[in-house]
Formats: C-alpha cells, structure tokens, sequence
C-alpha cells in the first residue's frame, strides 16, 4: 500500500518539487555564505588600508610614535598596529606586543587568524623604509555574519516546513485531472459503457490535450465497432438470402427431383448464380481485409497499362463506350493489385449505373503535384447526401435497383479503403447534365 502511494503522481510531485526547493535554498545560502565571506574580507582590508595610510601620510621621524600609534585606531578591543623605522627602531600601540606575539604562533587563514577566541585581519605595509603592520579585530563582522546565517537557516526550515503541505496540496491539485481521468477510464472499463465520455479540464494543457485525445480514441473505437456490428449484421444478411436459396433449391431437387427431373436444371441454374454471387462476396470481404496500411519500399509502375487493361476487361462485358484519356506513360509508386482495385471498381460501378447506350470518360494524369484518376459517367447520380454513405460497406444508394445490379456493395468500400492507405483524396461529384464523377487524388510524397 505504501509502495503504490508513493508512486502516485501528487506524492511524486511533493518529493520533487520540496527537493527542488530545498535545493534552492541552499544554492542561496551557499550564495550568501560567499558574499558575506566576501563582504568581511573587503571591509576589513578597506578599514586596514585605511589606517596603514593615515600613519603612511604622517611619517615623520621627530613623532614619537609610542604615543601615536593608539590613535590612528579605531578604538576597537584587540586592534593592533607595529610600526619599525629605518632605523630599527620598532614602536607598538597599546598591548601590540603580546598580541602579534600571539598572532605569529598561530596558523593563518590568508589574511585571517584566530587567536584568544578572537579572529583578525592582519596586513603588511612596506613606504620609504618603514615597515606598517596592523591587525584588526572583526569578531563584529563575523558576529554579524553568523546571526543573519543562523536568522537565514530558521526562516529556510520554517518556509520548508510551511511549504511541504502548500506542495503538497497544489501537487493533488494539479493531479486531479489525472485521477479522475483515471477513475472514469475504470468506470468505462468496468461498466462497458464506451459510448461515455471522460471529462476533459480546463488546465494544464497537457491533460487537457491528453483528455481530448483520449475522447477522439474512444469516438474512433466506437465508431470502428458500429462499422464492424454493422458489417457483420449486413454480411450476415447479404450472405443469408443466397444460402437460403441455394439451400431452397436443393431440398426442392430433393423432393420433386424424380418425378420433374426438368426443375433440376432450372434449380442448378440458380445454385450457380447464387454461389457465384457468394463467391464475389466472399472475395472482395477478403480483399478488405487484405488491405493493410504498409506500402513501404513501394517501386514505381506504370498506370497506364494497368488502365488499358481495366477498361478492356470492362468493356467486353458492358455496353457503354469507355473513353480512356492517357498519357503514354506514368510512373507512380505503388502496388500494382491496390491501383488495380480503385480502377477496376470505379470503372465497373460506372458500367453497372449507367444506361447502355451512354459514354463512360476515364481520365488518368498529374495535376498540382498530385496524381488524378477520372471516371465520369451519365448514370442515375447520387444525391448530396448519400455521397458519403456510398463508400460504406454493402451500403447502396437506390435499394429498388440494388437486386437488378450485380455485385457485392462492397466495390467503393474497397477504393476508399485503398486511397486512403496512400493518403490520398476521393471526391464525387454531379456530371453534366447527369451522372457522377468519382476523382480520386494521390499525392506524390506518401
């Protein structure tokens, strides 16, 4: 139970965030520590400047130095000045001997040194022979120093302490989007209800995107398990009106076959158009289930021929005049059997729509940087609103022709699932003064 609260992201968030600040405030104290280390060295070696210059302005050898010395001090306990003439001669200020004495057994931290308790800024000082050495007592300095530290530290643990829950409750603030996210994930799970929806926040944006995202995955769920309850509700009852035909005739062989041995040839007739039939079906389903989204390492092939042929093939079938407007030749990468299946059935669907006697155009070229594939014809049309309808599965337009037409409904199923495996475009539009065009757009970089 520990192990898991400890992984939650408001836990994970409080440790990081407490540790990041912890981590700045010692980056300012160890700021503060150099500056002020900085401060006490600077004002100590002004303040010592400062009186190794005031005696360096004031050497004259007539002043009895003995009795100077104590006054170019500035009063503070402890402070020391040696000053030795050209002469030799060495004068000190006011207990100056025994301090240096002190001083000089001592180890020394640059120009600082502990003694008595006591800590001293020593400088040195060489004009026109005479030799200046000073120690200044800035015990104050330190004092002064270690106080703010101290005052520093106090008020970092006390912000420290104070900002762990503050952290700690933004943290299960910013997270809460995700834990509810998460809450309704498991109620859809264990509900089984994907038609719900999660909840999506106003902030951060992050979780907000994430939210969206998820919403838009769910919709794409949903909308791909009505297309399959869909497919197979409609494949079953496509497949069953032949099955129980086929299975109508044979019990009808079986039962009158002796006595009207002429009802067998009439019922095989109908058995071999309806397994045929079966057989279309049951061929293009695999077809759509053959068509992945891979089209890697795709060579390029010539379209051209691939058009020729499909218009061949359809027109020893169907009536109409098919005009096919080439181009010599052109190359485009991608698979021959994929091609094959956008021109076959846009082709062949215009064939079957379309009255005998009327023109079918087929148009293959580049245009705009894109690769254009035609077929415009003078068939019945297609209203506005079915036009996107038609690329489903089984789905035809005028259901009082649909048994007269030959096929599957499953012909536009299949191009649109091949452009879009290119990334391509398929439009329809109104031909004049009646039919459809189907223009279908692959681009050239996949």
């Amino acid at each position: 139970m520990k192990e898991n609260k400890a992984k939650t992201t408001a836990n994970q968030l409080t440790k990081l965030f407490v540790s990041l600040f912890v981590a700045i405030l010692v980056v300012v104290n160890i700021a503060f520590l150099a500056i002020s280390s900085g401060y006490i060295y600077y004002n100590a070696k002004s303040q010592s400047e400062q009186v190794i210059e005031a005696v360096e302005e004031n050497l004259e050898p007539q002043y009895d130095w003995s009795a100077l010395l104590d006054a170019y001090l500035a009063k503070q306990e402890d402070d020391a000045i040696i000053l030795t003439t050209p002469q030799g001669k060495t004068y000190y200020s006011e207990d100056a001997y025994e301090t240096f004495k002190g001083i000089n057994r001592k180890h020394h931290y640059q120009n600082f040194v502990v003694y008595k308790h006591r800590i001293y800024f020593l400088a040195f000082e060489k004009h026109q022979g005479y030799h200046i050495q000073v120690a200044l007592n800035v015990d104050e300095l330190f004092n002064l120093i270690t106080w703010l530290l101290l005052t520093m530290l106090g008020l970092n643990l006390l912000a420290i302490l104070i900002s762990i829950p503050l952290i700690r409750r933004f943290a299960h603030k910013w997270s809460r989007p995700i834990q509810t996210m998460n809450t309704e994930i498991q109620d859809i799970r264990k509900n089984k209800t994907p038609e719900r929806k999660i909840t999506v926040p106003n902030n951060p944006l992050e979780i907000k995107n994430l939210a969206r995202s998820f919403n838009n995955l769910l919709n794409f769920q949903n909308s791909a398990l009505r297309r399959e309850q869909q497919f197979v509700s409609d494949a079953s009852h496509e497949l069953k009106t032949p099955i129980a035909a086929i299975r109508g005739h044979v019990n009808l062989i079986k039962r009158r076959g002796q006595s009207n041995p002429e009802i067998i040839s009439t019922s095989l007739d109908y058995i071999d158009s309806e397994s045929k039939k079966m057989q279309l079906m049951v061929n293009e389903l695999l077809t759509l289930g053959r068509i992945d989204q891979n089209n890697d390492d795709v060579a390029p092939i010539d379209l051209v021929k691939i058009v020729s042929d499909v218009v061949s093939e359809v027109q020893t079938v169907y009536p109409q005049k098919i005009t096919a407007k080439l181009p010599e030749q052109l190359l485009y990468p991608i698979k021959p059997t994929d091609f094959r299946n956008i021109a076959h059935n846009l082709v062949e669907n215009a064939a079957k729509y379309s009255p005998e006697n009327s023109d079918i155009s087929v148009l293959l070229k580049n245009e705009d940087e894109k690769l254009l594939f035609q077929v415009a014809d003078h068939g019945i049309g297609i209203s506005r609103e079915n036009r996107e309808k038609i690329f489903e599965r089984f789905y035809r337009e005028d259901k009082s022709h649909s048994s007269k037409v030959s096929g599957s409904g499953l012909g536009l199923a299949i191009v649109k699932a091949e452009v879009d495996k290119y990334h391509g475009q398929i439009t329809v539009e109104d031909n004049s003064p009646q039919g459809t065009i189907f223009s279908v757009y692959l681009p050239e970089e996949k």
